[in-house]
């Protein structure tokens, strides 16, 4: 296996392997696994919508997973694997030994059972395994906010369709969460009337045992983008639970031909504008924007709008595959291209990834971890439990900071350039370290 794609095995984190070890709506160790149908109406935005989930390719059924806690906490974290918005990275680089996303639900990487990091609901220090969790898998291409079957030409007069449903996906989970568990105002609401109805006497302790109180949206990779651009309408499904958001290894550094082609427009690939919450004053217009100033705008336009709400990104300063995706986008049409990683290449996804995160951190509840090296994603990793610090802090500490009310925990943004770790341009032995790293 050469160096790139070994790379690109962190992306499907072992997609050859095929593992389907729950079946659907089977539960092994606490885990249901929940069909979506192939068609749905749901209410988004106060009138009836029609989706349709699925995988890439037609006849390829969406899955995701659901296991009950032991709280009145909701945890949602949206699984990551790459993306595509052209011939070259939807078709011909599932041909070659550099796919630019995974396109099944099926494979390895799809399973919370073999997720280590925030999945490991086994492990002592884990302080999320107590709490609900859906794990929404990702096989769209379209960091999940596609809702568009798009035709790709393979030749003159022939093409395969690409069917960039992720959105979709995300909406029937949304409403599959909300019809079983309720935010803390809505349970409320229920007992009250249910004790004027019957006569019920009070009972405090059920209220507070009822209802979600706290929603945790995180998401690794391609994820990391879904969760922040899904949240308003995870938001809308929970009002009244106090909210919180991590983005994990998805630093938004774009360029323009990938936003013309996947996003602007009733012509791009994933109809991504028509999708954008209007509940966001502002958002509806982010796809405007150039490649510097969207992922600023989208981050700026949602933590102003949820003030009480907490938001967060993650990243190392050289992560090894944002800086190949950003590669990738550069040269999208030419897979040859694709491994051709550089010191200048490295420097250019660093330089945008530090612009971005200081000029998001103007928002008073928005805070970053930047730590050294180059790993890709760290919340379905054990480094999740490194005890590696950054400003004195470990991950850990500064993410409890984020879901904790009682502000037990530091939650300050983080850099580890500012405490001595290498950010200029890295050597090609370096490059090398980075492409080879387990």
């Amino acid at each position: 296996m050469n160096k790139f794609a070994a790379v690109f095995t962190l992306i499907t984190l072992s997609t050859t392997l095929f593992t389907p070890t729950i079946s659907a709506h089977e539960t092994i160790d606490g885990w249901q696994r929940i069909n979506a149908p192939q068609h749905a109406t749901v209410k988004l935005n106060g009138v009836d919508r029609e989706i349709h989930p699925g995988c890439a390719f037609a006849g390829d059924d969406y899955s995701f997973y659901f296991k009950k806690g032991k709280s009145d906490k909701l945890a949602i974290l949206f699984n990551g694997g790459g993306a595509c918005w052209n011939s070259t990275t939807c078709l011909a680089s599932l041909n070659s030994p550099a796919p630019s996303y995974v396109p099944s639900d099926e494979f390895a990487n799809s399973n919370p059972l073999l997720q280590d990091g925030m999945l490991n609901l086994s492990n002592p220090d884990n302080p999320y395994k107590d709490w609900n969790i859906a794990f929404l898998p990702y096989c769209t291409g379209d960091i999940h906010f596609g809702s568009k079957d798009t035709l790709y030409p393979t030749g003159p007069s022939s093409g395969q369709t690409i069917r960039h449903r992720g959105f979709d996906n995300f909406l029937y989970a949304r409403e599959w969460l909300k019809s079983r568990l309720e935010d803390k105002h809505a349970s409320k609401k229920r007992h009250h009337e249910k004790k004027r109805r019957h006569g019920a006497k009070s009972n405090e302790k059920a209220d507070k045992e009822q209802g979600i109180e706290q929603v945790l949206v995180v998401g690794s990779s391609a994820g990391a983008y879904g969760a922040i651009l899904n949240y308003p309408y995870i938001k809308d499904a929970f009002p009244d639970a106090q909210g919180y958001v991590l983005a994990d290894g998805g630093s938004g550094v774009f360029v323009d031909s990938m936003l013309q082609a996947a996003i602007r427009g009733p012509n791009s690939s994933w109809n991504f504008d028509a999708n954008l919450s209007p509940s966001v004053p502002g958002l509806s217009s982010v796809t405007s924007l150039g490649a510097n100033g969207f992922t600023p705008a989208v981050y700026s336009l949602i933590t102003n709008h949820y003030p009480d709400d907490r938001f967060a990104q993650y990243t190392t300063v050289h992560d090894v595959i944002q800086t190949l995706f950003h590669n990738v986008m550069t040269n999208s049409s030419d897979i040859t291209q694709w491994n051709n990683l550089t010191p200048a290449t490295f420097a250019t996804w660093t330089t945008g990834m530090l612009t971005n995160s200081y000029t998001q951190a103007a928002s008073p509840n928005y805070r970053f971890f930047i730590a050294p090296g180059c790993q890709h994603t760290i919340l379905r990793s054990p480094t999740m439990y490194s005890s590696q610090t950054v400003g004195g802090t470990t991950f850990l500490e500064w993410m409890k900071g984020l879901s904790s009310d009682k502000n037990k925990y530091g939650w300050d943004n983080l850099s580890c350039t500012d405490t001595g770790c290498q950010f200029q341009p890295l050597s090609p032995a370096q490059i090398n370290a980075c492409l080879t790293a387990p």
